[in-house]
């Protein structure tokens, strides 16, 4: 009995549509204020827990502040990492957005370290909105993709409920396929 070979030709990718040509719907600005709040809430406490022992020192009177140069060496560090969260959440915000194809929702956020995640309908098992305190008095939904095998689970932060509550309702229809 003859097996006939196997085929597997190669794929014309000229035709394949670049992800780059495709209308991302942004989040909610909403969204940028909530992160810049938090980014500003955790450079208040880092700076404060760094600062306060040369605080102590100042208001004891202490003489010997040798020992503070070292503290220098956390505040330079908290602050270059202060400044490159903020530039991530400053310059990388107008790339965030999701685009919903026929056949996909495809993901993507990040200046410097850019994420772009496509998940197929069919892969998707379901999904889920939810909502902190802070997004709550925002007005603001997560849309939460959970898929078969759990390993490209997807989502997309900072929507307006109507905006969350409609793309759920278009991947629901979708994944019922």
């Amino acid at each position: 009995m003859d097996i006939p070979a196997a085929s597997n030709p190669p794929l014309d990718l000229s035709g394949v549509p670049r992800l780059e040509d495709i209308a991302f719907h942004p989040v909610s600005d909403k969204y940028r204020q909530m992160r810049l709040a938090m980014w500003g809430a955790v450079q208040f406490f880092a700076a404060a827990a760094i600062l306060t022992p040369f605080i102590i020192f100042k208001v004891t009177g202490e003489e010997e502040l040798g020992a503070f140069a070292a503290w220098w060496w956390p505040l330079g560090i908290q602050c270059l990492i202060a400044g490159v969260w903020f530039a991530e959440e400053w310059l990388g915000f107008p790339r965030r957005g999701y685009a919903v194809r026929e056949r996909d929702i495809t993901y993507r956020t990040g200046w410097m370290f850019r994420t772009t995640t496509t998940v197929p309908f069919g892969m998707i098992q379901h999904s889920e909105l939810s909502q902190g305190p802070v997004s709550r008095m925002l007005g603001l939904n997560h849309v939460k993709l959970f898929t078969a095998g759990g390993s490209g689970n997807l989502r997309i932060a900072g929507l307006a409920e109507e905006e969350a509550q409609t793309l759920r309702a278009v991947i629901e229809a979708r994944t019922r396929r």
